[in-house]
C-alpha cells in the first residue's frame, strides 16, 4: 500500500523580536493562511500529525487536527536549528541563515547543519517505520526542512530554496522510496 507524508511549513507568526522563537504563537493573519491547509480534504486519510515543540508548529498542527480529528503527537526532534532568539534586522538574518545552509558558515546561533540535518533525517526515518501502510504528517520550519530536503534530493539546498518555502506550505513525500511527490522542493 502506498502511504504518504504530508511535510507542512508552519504558517506565519505574530511579529514580537523579544520572544525566543519558540514561543512565538500564530497571528491572526497565519490562521486565516492556515484555514484553507486544514480543510484540504487530503487530511482525511492522516492518522496521527507529529509537531515540533515550537508554539507556531503546534498551533498550525491544532489546526489541522482539530478539523479532521486527528491525534498529535510534540517531536523534539522535529524542532527548529535556531536556538536563540536576537534582534537581525531580516535582510541580516537572511543572509546568516543562507551562509549557515550553504555552508559558508556555521553560525552560533544555528544548530551545526551536519548535526541539524542528522537529527531530521533520524526522526523522520524512525516515524516512517512506526507509521508503514499508513499515512502520516509532520509539521516543522523551512530552516530544518531546507536541511531534510537536501538529503532526500541528494544534494544541499539554500537560501533560495529555503526562502521558496511559503508560510504555510506543503509538500508530499513517499515514504517507501522517499520521492517528493507534490508541493514544494517536488520540482527539484
Amino acid at each position: 500500500m502506498n502511504n504518504k507524508l504530508y511535510v507542512v511549513h508552519h504558517s506565519k507568526p505574530i511579529e514580537a523580536p523579544a520572544l525566543h522563537p519558540s514561543l512565538l504563537p500564530l497571528s491572526r493573519e497565519g490562521i486565516m493562511l492556515a484555514t484553507p491547509v486544514a480543510e484540504a480534504s487530503i487530511w482525511r486519510s492522516v492518522k496521527v500529525i507529529y509537531h515540533s515543540p515550537e508554539l507556531l508548529a503546534a498551533q498550525t498542527a491544532e489546526l489541522i487536527a482539530s478539523r479532521w480529528q486527528i491525534p498529535l503527537h510534540s517531536e523534539d526532534d522535529l524542532s527548529d536549528m535556531w536556538t536563540v532568539s536576537a534582534g537581525f534586522e531580516r535582510e541580516e538574518f537572511e543572509q546568516i541563515v543562507g551562509d549557515h545552509l550553504e555552508g559558508v558558515m556555521n553560525h552560533p546561533l544555528l544548530e551545526p547543519y551536519e548535526e541539524a540535518q542528522q537529527r531530521i533525517v533520524r526522526c523522520v526515518q524512525k516515524l516512517a517505520r512506526k507509521n508503514a501502510g499508513r499515512d502520516f504528517a509532520i509539521v516543522s520550519h523551512a530552516r530544518i526542512l531546507t536541511a531534510l530536503y537536501s538529503h532526500l534530493l541528494g544534494h544541499r539546498l539554500g537560501r533560495e530554496e529555503w526562502l521558496s518555502i511559503r508560510t504555510p506550505d506543503l509538500s508530499v513525500i513517499d515514504p517507501r522510496t522517499w520521492e517528493v511527490t507534490a508541493g514544494f522542493f517536488s520540482d527539484l
